[in-house]
């Protein structure tokens, strides 16, 4: 079973820095970069998930393109779902909307939050025992705290990439079991480091 409790967050400003055993998500104005939202996560030994942040671009949720509940919450819904470990369920823009935030769209309206996919994926991820947990982690664990994720240059080598280019998925290995995972959501403009 996976609890999580929303609490006020100990990231200072747009800078959005990761706090062990935590989810941060952080908005600003992060400038005409072209990006909507960015989630990254810090693993250790593989597979455990220690921390996530989640950046989400006000400089363009301001335009009239995104200033609507239904992009914010897309794109804030999908980022979430990063940091717990959730894929996307299709990858193509121009396909039917399948009711979750973790499929790409054009036209958001029905994509807004996750589905029973989602939840049974989460039920999968998050049901097993073994002896190692990520809450309350000592901060020395907070590898990751120093990278600024908001540089495109500090995301490390690109993994994956949509059709189109609108999304990208970033890997950047810190040695020792340790990596940081950025997953990006670019503009309808597409990505400028194409």
């Amino acid at each position: 079973m996976l609890n999580t409790t929303a609490v006020t967050g100990l990231a200072k400003g747009k800078n959005c820095r990761g706090t062990s055993g935590r989810v941060e998500v952080c908005n600003g104005a992060y400038g005409n970069n072209g990006w909507l939202g960015i989630a990254s996560i810090s693993i250790t030994g593989g597979t455990h998930i220690t921390q996530g942040t989640v950046r989400l671009n006000d400089t363009y949720f301001n335009t009239a393109t995104y200033n609507t509940a239904a992009w914010r919450n897309l794109v804030t819904c999908q980022e979430i779902g990063h940091t717990f470990g959730l894929d996307h369920q299709d990858e193509n823009f121009s396909n039917a909307n399948l009711g979750t935030c973790m499929d790409y769209t054009n036209s958001p309206g029905t994509n807004q939050h996750p589905n029973a996919h989602d939840y049974q994926e989460l039920d999968i991820i998050y049901a097993h025992t073994d002896s190692t947990t990520t809450i309350s982690q000592p901060t020395a664990d907070n590898f990751a705290a120093d990278i600024d994720a908001d540089n495109p240059r500090n995301w490390g080598q690109l993994v994956k990439q949509s059709h189109g280019g609108r999304t990208s998925i970033y890997e950047l290995d810190l040695g020792g079991g340790r990596k940081q995972v950025t997953f990006v959501i670019w503009t309808l403009e597409g990505n400028p480091t194409k």
